[in-house]
This record gives structure tokens, C-alpha cells and sequence, in this order.
């Protein structure tokens, strides 16, 4: 019994509320006499807490007297538990986020961020941050539908570019309202030295393989580059404006010669072609 009030507890219930709830789930249903007699709980605080737990739908009420208390389902109560805390547990998580990066953004132009929960929480930190434009670069659609929710709600309230270097292999899903860009060959120098050895395969440094996967743009301002490292995941978010601005302007010029292109025919993706 001990051990199941503390996994109640742990759940969310106080150790009262685990006591009377349990009690009723091995008894059937118990009038406030009954199930302070099983489970310890004084009596006056019986009613209460009962009122409560019958508020939050974990018990049934049948009023009389004595009053009558029918526990709902353990499954039913126990999904109910679970999801609160799951929630409290990604808003936290949010939370302490935000606060991360606001006290980053102050303390430092550049800093990494590894793991995909971390990843995922500040690309959508950067695009909700959009004030004017958000660029993105994605080496491979397929991948993209981690982030295509991002990308659609980004682009009902600000222009969104997607340039996609390899084409538009995979695109099944609708990006919203941003436009979607195949570049072309241009500057040799660019083409051959930066596109084809950056933008196009792995970089072999010291042994390891690194893989670009994604960057994102907001506003010229802040600069996030998600790449692989021997097949990890990690990314690097950039404020400095040397390097955010360098970076906006070499992805507006592979947009000024690219080919703006549709989505597949009869998907109702919204990919609508649209100036340079």
C-alpha cells in the first residue's frame, strides 16, 4: 500500500487523496466512516477531500445518508494524472528555455545546442521571434517535417523562403504560405567552393564527418545552424550580426537565381510560386 501512495503522490495526488482514493478502489464504494476506518485519514477530512477529489472527477458522490463515494477507473484517473504532468513538464521545460535563452542571448553571440528536444525548443523560439522575414535553408525535404508546423504558422504572419538545394525530392506536406525555391548554378567561386563542398556533402574535420541538415534566419539578426557530427544531431545558434548578415545575404542571392517551384499537382499544399 505504501508504495502505491507514493507512485500516487508522485502523480500528482497529496498522500490524503491517494489514501482515500485508493481505499475506495479496493472497497468498491464506502460511505466517510468506511473509508477513514481503511485508510487512516481522520474523519472530518474525509468530506473534503472527497468533495475535491469528486470535483476533479476522480470519484462519483451519491448523495444520502450517509453520503457514498464510488471511485471512477484507475485508467481514467491515471491518464488524467499523467497528461497534467506531462503538461506541467513541457511548460516548465519551456519555460526555463526562455529564460536560457534570454540570459544567452545577453551573455554570449554564439552557443550550442545538443539534443533534440533543446533543438526543436529554439528553432521554434527563433521563428515565433520573427519580426520581418525568416529564411531557411533545408538540405533534404524529407527531413523537414519535424519543423513544417513551424514553418506554416511562421508564414501566416511573416514571408517565409524555403530554399531547398536539392530539389524538391519527397515534398508531401503543405508549408503554409511560404514560398519554396530550387537555386541554380551562379558564381562559379560560390558554386564550386561554398554551394558544392558546404551546402551539397559531409566536411571531413579531424577525423569526424560533418553534415549540414538545416539553417534558419530570422530577420538577419539571429542565425541557427543545425548539422550532424558523425551522425549526431547538434546545432549552433549565432547572433552576431557578421555572421547572421553574411549568411542572409548569401541565401538571398542562391534565392535571386533560383526556380520558385509549386507543390505535387492535386495536394492542396497552398506551395504557391512568388516573387524573388
Amino acid at each position: 500500500m505504501d508504495d502505491l501512495i507514493r507512485s500516487l503522490t508522485a502523480l500528482g495526488l497529496t498522500e490524503y487523496e491517494a489514501r482515500v482514493y485508493a481505499v475506495l478502489v479496493g472497497i468498491g464504494e464506502g460511505s466517510a466512516r468506511q473509508v477513514h476506518e481503511a485508510s487512516g485519514v481522520p474523519r472530518p477530512r474525509v468530506y473534503d477531500i472527497a468533495e475535491g477529489l469528486a470535483g476533479r472527477g476522480f470519484i462519483t458522490v451519491r448523495r444520502g445518508n450517509p453520503h457514498v463515494y464510488i471511485p471512477a477507473e484507475p485508467a481514467v484517473v491515471i491518464h488524467h494524472l499523467k497528461s497534467a504532468v506531462d503538461a506541467a513538464a513541457t511548460a516548465a521545460v519551456q519555460g526555463l528555455d526562455a529564460l536560457s535563452l534570454d540570459a544567452r542571448s545577453k551573455n554570449s553571440p554564439i552557443w550550442y545546442v545538443q539534443g533534440e528536444w533543446s533543438i526543436r525548443r529554439h528553432a521554434e523560439s527563433l521563428a515565433s521571434g520573427v519580426t520581418r522575414d525568416l529564411a531557411v535553408v533545408c538540405l533534404d525535404y524529407r527531413e523537414i517535417g519535424e519543423f513544417a508546423r513551424l514553418i506554416a504558422d511562421a508564414s501566416r504572419e511573416h514571408p517565409v523562403s524555403v530554399l531547398l538545394p536539392n530539389g524538391k525530392r519527397g515534398i508531401r506536406k503543405p508549408l503554409g504560405d511560404a514560398s519554396l525555391y530550387v537555386p541554380k548554378p551562379f558564381c562559379t567561386f560560390f558554386q564550386e567552393n561554398i554551394f558544392e563542398k558546404i551546402y551539397c556533402g559531409p566536411i571531413p574535420v579531424d577525423g569526424s564527418a560533418f553534415l549540414l541538415d538545416y539553417i534558419f534566419i530570422a530577420d538577419d539578426r539571429v542565425c541557427m545552424i543545425v548539422y550532424r557530427e558523425d551522425g549526431v544531431r547538434n546545432a549552433v545558434v549565432i547572433t552576431l550580426p557578421f555572421i547572421s548578415c553574411v549568411q542572409r545575404q548569401f541565401v538571398n542571392r542562391m534565392i535571386a537565381n533560383a526556380d520558385c517551384i509549386d507543390g505535387p499537382p492535386g495536394d492542396g499544399a497552398g506551395l504557391r510560386p512568388s516573387s524573388p
